[in-house]
């Protein structure tokens, strides 16, 4: 089996995605997996007339390079492992694709709105999505949206395939997407995590992984932060641990190994 670590930058590294390709390339190394990091390809970006960094994590299923492989992860430059991780993410058990699930958004984006990003704005989403590509959207067991978090995903070959044979193209979606949602406010819905949400569900067999392949940190605004302004997702099972704290990709390497590894009151933020 040929499997590959992928992640991609537009512009000059910050020092803590240099900390994310210096350890997803130790853990490569580790689990026999080729490492790849492609900086400003300009591949995905071709596709659509804005916000096409965004479109970039999406190039294994553009760029014929990443047919040579049996399955590609892509992960995020601000993710990171564990300094214990120890499984290989390539003998996870799955089909078309891998992915996995944020499980505090539904309850936090019906407390509250940051950027757009709202329970209201997602089910007007949702109903866009019904209307255009006639599929219902899964829901967690309390009601809400479920969301798939892009921060890492796993593609099989055969994966890879049926994307390039079946997701609509950028530009059309976004074009949609756009008569529902007005920026700024709504680009949120209107870019890469939805559009590949939207598609994976029409098209794909997917498996939602464990959590601990992308155990997310992120502050928490609104209501529930008067019970905690931080939400943790790190659990026994974590292996990857995905920062999403204002200014994160400025951190220094002690201070992400901090996060990452050791408990809240020794992160000293």
């Amino acid at each position: 089996m040929k499997n590959l670590i992928y992640q991609i930058w537009d512009g000059e590294l910050r020092p803590a995605c240099k900390y994310s390709s210096k350890l997803m390339k130790a853990y490569a190394d580790k689990i026999g997996a080729d490492y790849r990091l492609d900086l400003s390809p300009n591949i995905a970006s071709k596709l659509v007339d804005k916000d096409g960094m965004y479109f970039e994590w999406l190039n294994p299923i553009l760029d014929d390079s990443f047919l040579e492989y049996d399955n590609v992860v892509v992960v995020d430059l601000d993710i990171f492992p564990t300094a214990s991780c120890s499984k290989n993410i390539f003998e996870e058990s799955y089909s078309d694709v891998g992915i996995c699930t944020e499980p505090f958004q539904g309850k936090y984006r019906a407390s509250t709105i940051v950027g757009g990003i709202g329970m209201a704005n997602d089910e007007k989403w949702s109903r866009a999505v019904k209307k255009r590509y006639e599929i219902d959207l899964p829901r967690d067991t309390d009601g809400y949206l479920k969301v798939y978090n892009a921060g890492m995903v796993l593609f099989s070959n055969k994966g890879i395939q049926k994307c390039r044979e079946k997701f609509e193209p950028f530009q059309e979606y976004m074009n949609y997407m756009r008569t529902i949602f007005k920026p700024p406010a709504g680009r949120f819905y209107v870019v890469d995590q939805n559009y590949f949400h939207v598609m994976m569900c029409k098209y794909l067999d997917y498996t939602e992984m464990n959590n601990g392949w992308n155990s997310y940190i992120h502050y928490v605004r609104g209501p529930l932060a008067l019970q905690d302004d931080i939400n943790d997702s790190r659990n026994e099972f974590t292996e990857f641990v995905h920062i999403q704290l204002s200014s994160g990709d400025y951190f220094e390497d002690d201070k992400i190994h901090r996060i990452v590894n050791l408990p809240r009151s020794k992160w000293n933020l």
